[in-house]
């Protein structure tokens, strides 16, 4: 009696995949973290380990400021543009303080940030508010756009 074919199909399918090299999984101990990708594959396999063991064994690990990419950017307030700006992001990327008063960013002045701390103060800004008609005659308002309380200006020169 000759076999199914489905069965022929998925024995190929196994011995092709036991001929590729797997790279072996390294133990999260013994991971390195030298950089921002290894912090984020550290983090992955730690939610990963946690999720599996239903107990938080291995914690989350912020990536330090100096690893980050960063860019020379020139900060401005719209909203009030002679007053300093005390920065505060904890999240699980970054952990970014900038509170103290020498600190705090000055309009005007020209830093080198990281990306994920510009992106933050991109985002940030008051929304607007409009009337909308709907195609069935009801209203309802929604957001028309948002004015931005920051202006990150790229510097590319030195």
């Amino acid at each position: 009696m000759a076999r199914p074919r489905k069965v022929e199909e998925q024995e190929a399918k196994d011995v092709v995949a036991s001929m590729v090299a797997k790279p072996e999984s390294v133990e999260i101990e013994n991971m390195p973290l030298t950089n921002l990708g290894e912090y984020m594959r550290y983090n992955r396999r730690a939610r990963e380990l946690n999720k599996k063991l239903k107990i938080l064994r291995y914690p989350i690990k912020q990536c330090p400021v100096e690893l980050h990419p960063h860019e020379r950017v020139m900060f401005g307030r719209n909203d009030q543009p002679t007053n300093p700006l005390p920065v505060f992001l904890s999240n699980e990327m970054i952990h970014f303080d900038r509170t103290k008063p020498a600190e705090q960013l000055r309009p005007g002045k020209i830093y080198d940030l990281p990306r994920c701390v510009i992106q933050h103060l991109s985002e940030r800004g008051t929304p607007v508010w409009k009337w909308y008609d709907n195609a069935d005659g009801s209203k309802e308002t929604r957001k028309e756009s948002v004015t931005p309380r920051f202006s990150l200006r790229t510097i590319y020169a030195d």
